[in-house]
């Protein structure tokens, strides 16, 4: 296998060169092989630089690891973001930055299986790493708090539910050989994502319903549908 791009032709070592080598080669071996079967000794041959090089960036494998997955999340949220930030309206906002996110993973699909299914293998700092970046997008689906008649009526414990459900379906849809186009699960993710703050409107319920066991497959998810569907029929 050749290395990840090419050593200056002058001799001289560019070290931000040398670490993108070494980070290129990190995103490549991971997809290819699995965090836990990646050795430094491969980072070092695929990249092509020495030991010595490699520990002038990184203090070890894990280290290499949640530095490429830390730019990694920095890049996919400030696309996501800036997407929410685009509209002026929680519903629009939340609807851009789930197609920016979708086209983001279809576009980069050995980069969200890195930060999806292969931290987790990856030890307790690296699932640690994603909770906190998951965070930020739970706040992105709690702001639906403040939307509806009955603010109190929804814990922040219903967005971590949610959003722990959307990356099971991602993680599921990596690990297919077949995969679903990620913008395929917008609109049922979407029903998904606000229903539980605006009981009583925006989505035909049965339509939802369909959408989510059709397109996800997953029963924990369509069963918490089906609780958030009852509870709004007893609100009526």
């Amino acid at each position: 296998m050749a290395t990840v791009g090419a050593s200056p032709g002058n001799g001289r070592r560019e070290p931000g060169a040398e670490r993108q080598r070494i980070v290129a080669a990190m995103v490549e071996l991971v997809a290819e092989r699995g965090y836990a079967a990646t050795t430094v000794k491969q980072l070092l041959e695929r990249a092509g630089v020495t030991r010595a090089d490699f520990r002038r960036h990184f203090a070890g494998k894990q280290a290499c690891f949640l530095a490429v997955y830390d730019e990694m999340n920095e890049r996919f949220a400030a696309r996501v973001f800036a997407a929410f930030e685009s509209e002026s309206e929680w519903r629009d906002g939340l609807r851009a930055a789930a197609y920016a996110a979708a086209r983001w993973v279809g576009e980069h699909p050995r980069e969200a299986r890195y930060a999806t299914v292969e931290t987790m293998a990856a030890g307790e700092f690296a699932v640690a790493r994603r909770e906190a970046a998951l965070r930020r997008f739970v706040d992105l689906i709690d702001a639906g708090r403040e939307q509806g008649d009955e603010t109190g009526a929804v814990s922040r414990a219903m967005a971590e539910g949610i959003v722990g459900g959307i990356l099971g379906m991602l993680t599921k849809n990596l690990r297919r050989q077949t995969q679903v186009r990620p913008e395929e699960f917008v609109p049922g993710l979407m029903f998904l994502a606000v229903r539980p703050y605006l009981i009583g409107g925006g989505y035909p319920v049965d339509e939802g319903l369909v959408l989510l066991a059709s397109w996800l497959e997953l029963g924990s998810l369509v069963a918490l549908l089906a609780f958030f569907v009852l509870r709004g029929r007893g609100h009526r």
